[in-house]
């Protein structure tokens, strides 16, 4: 026999030997016709956060009656906002078991993540889906609704809900903030924002702090920064109010408590602030003087300069880099000590803001009008006719002057002989003045004394003053000299004049007990006195001004005479 012969007798004999052994069938499953039913111990919960750890309901079902039995069962709790087809749902995974409880926090978490809001009622649709482990014959129970209150469970501590402030201390702390994990229950993506506002505002405008943490502190610095930001004036006590705004990666929003802080405010006694730099009229040397519009806020400043953009801008205080505020915002933002020089994005002429309590400052661009005349109005004329045309300046379109005869009595200064546009004072400024600050439609000035005037009105800065008429020209130098003055009666010490005003000047000197006058171009042909003390109006040769000693901010206006010696 070959071997082929051979193989194909081995293939025979092995046919026959199978053929006569018994092969079992692969098992047959009966399929389960059971309906699941799911009950709810509940059917509505409003979470008590101090009961979140407690179970708040409970699932039951019956069983599916697979052929693998109940131990080889799964069962899929499901839990989606109500009438969204369970498109979006949260979930709970059994297996061998028949019922299911969740407690305050689960739930919670559940209904925040399926969009939830703090204590807004949410109805939610609960099904269970029951399934072999391998997730073969899927039974799907029927719908129940319960109802869900989120409840609250972001708490914010104070340390504190009193401090007083003082300069002395500005660098210790002044309160620190506390706060709890929000949303109990919830594993998505949390954020936190820190945020406090004027007290009795409901939070309209916070201002707001991203943190990361779950505490904040600010020293006394920052909180009399904070108060003087918030409606509490200086030297004064009174509350600001501070949340915390949690967020979930849903959108979905939670507030704190508000915590009511008391704060004692101080003031840094600034006497003078002023802007300089490249921006400004007076570049990086001499600064361009702010003034207080309200006397009562001594932390409030502004002027109106005309600005050159692409260049920069600091704040400071008394001619010295000593103190001095910056920032890289334009054109508002919050200065701080030694910050960075502010840049200028474009020309023009800008009403300039800043507090020297908080920081804060404003730049707003400012269109002053170009007119054909500028006159003055008055009882003089009653109010019929103008009295005087001024002329304009052949270098400055808006710096208008004149020497007029006046009355005594009231006037304004107006535009092209018209009503239209009229410039009175504003509401720092008191009718008598000599001098001060004008703003459309403002009140009548007045003039005590009939005379012949040197008047001046600059109608983009706003500025105006009614001086003598034989001072209607700038002076190059104007000093202070006297023997309580530190050259005595030989030296004059120079004042800086204003880069926007030639007619006025001012300076710090340290003064002692003594007497003082000013002078012009270091000599007595031209000098003025008075015997008032820490202001005045000067008069031309008068008697010398009595001092007494001390560090002042002195201002001295060379047209009107008067002068203040600011401490």
């Amino acid at each position: 026999m070959n071997k082929i012969q051979t193989f194909l007798a081995v293939i025979a004999i092995i046919a026959i030997t199978l053929s006569c052994e018994k092969i079992e069938p692969i098992p047959q499953f009966v399929k389960s016709e059971a309906e699941i039913t799911l009950t709810a111990s509940v059917d509505a919960v409003s979470i008590p956060a101090k009961d979140s750890l407690t179970d708040v309901v409970s699932f039951t079902w019956n069983d599916p009656e697979y052929s693998v039995g109940l131990e080889r069962s799964k069962f899929i709790l499901k839990l989606a906002t109500s009438g969204t087809d369970f498109v979006d749902f949260m979930s709970k995974e059994f297996s061998g078991v028949l019922e299911s409880s969740m407690s305050g926090k689960e739930l919670n978490g559940m209904a925040l993540r399926l969009g939830g809001v703090i204590g807004q009622p949410i109805t939610l649709d609960v099904m269970v889906e029951a399934s072999h482990l391998n997730n073969n014959e899927t039974i799907v129970s029927n719908v129940l609704n319960i109802t869900v209150t989120p409840y609250e469970d972001l708490a914010l501590v104070a340390s504190t809900t009193s401090v007083v402030c003082t300069a002395a201390t500005a660098s210790e702390e002044g309160v620190s903030f506390t706060w709890n994990q929000a949303f109990s229950g919830f594993d998505g993506v949390k954020t936190y924002q820190f945020q406090y506002a004027e007290a009795g505002t409901d939070f309209a405008s916070p201002t707001v702090i991203d943190v990361s943490s779950f505490e904040y502190a600010f020293n006394q610095f920052d909180l009399n920064v904070i108060a003087l930001s918030n409606g509490i004036s200086g030297e004064s006590t009174g509350p600001v109010e501070f949340r915390i705004k949690a967020t979930n990666e849903l959108g979905t929003v939670l507030y704190s408590n508000v915590v009511s802080v008391s704060i004692t405010t101080y003031v840094v006694p600034y006497n003078s602030i002023g802007i300089i730099g490249d921006a400004t009229p007076g570049g990086w040397g001499v600064d361009t003087d702010l003034y207080r519009p309200d006397a009562s806020n001594p932390t409030a400043w502004v002027a109106t300069l005309y600005l050159e953009g692409g260049k920069l801008a600091k704040f400071r205080d008394e001619d010295s880099w000593d103190t001095n505020w910056g920032s890289g915002d334009f054109p508002a933002g919050t200065a701080t000590q030694g910050g960075s020089n502010i840049p200028v994005s474009s020309s023009g002429y800008y009403k300039v803001e800043f507090n020297s309590g908080t920081g804060e400052y404003n730049f707003t661009l400012q269109t002053p009008g170009v007119y054909t005349n500028v006159s003055l109005i008055g009882a003089q004329t009653n109010w019929a006719t103008d009295i005087a045309d001024l002329t304009k300046d052949p270098s400055n379109d808006y710096v208008w002057t004149g020497i007029v005869m006046l009355d005594a009595g009231e006037l304004k200064f107006r535009a092209d002989h018209d009503w239209g546009t009229n410039w009175g004072i504003s509401s720092g400024t008191t009718s008598t003045s000599l001098s001060g600050y004008t703003e459309q439609n403002g009140g009548n000035m007045e003039i005590t004394t009939a005379g012949e005037y040197f008047v001046y009105i600059n109608v983009a800065t706003s500025e105006y003053f009614f001086g003598k008429s034989n001072r209607n020209i700038p002076y190059l130098d104007i000093g202070i000299i006297g023997d309580s003055t530190p050259g005595g009666w030989s030296d004059d010490t120079n004042l800086i004049n204003n880069p926007v005003n030639p007619y006025k000047w001012s300076g710090t000197v340290t003064l002692v007990n003594g007497e003082a006058k000013f002078r012009a171009d270091n000599d007595w042909a031209v000098n003025w006195g008075d015997t008032s003390f820490p202001d005045g109006v000067g008069t031309d040769g008068g008697p010398n001004i009595p001092v007494t000693e001390g560090t002042y901010f002195i201002t001295f206006n060379t047209s009107t005479g008067e002068y203040s010696f600011i401490k």
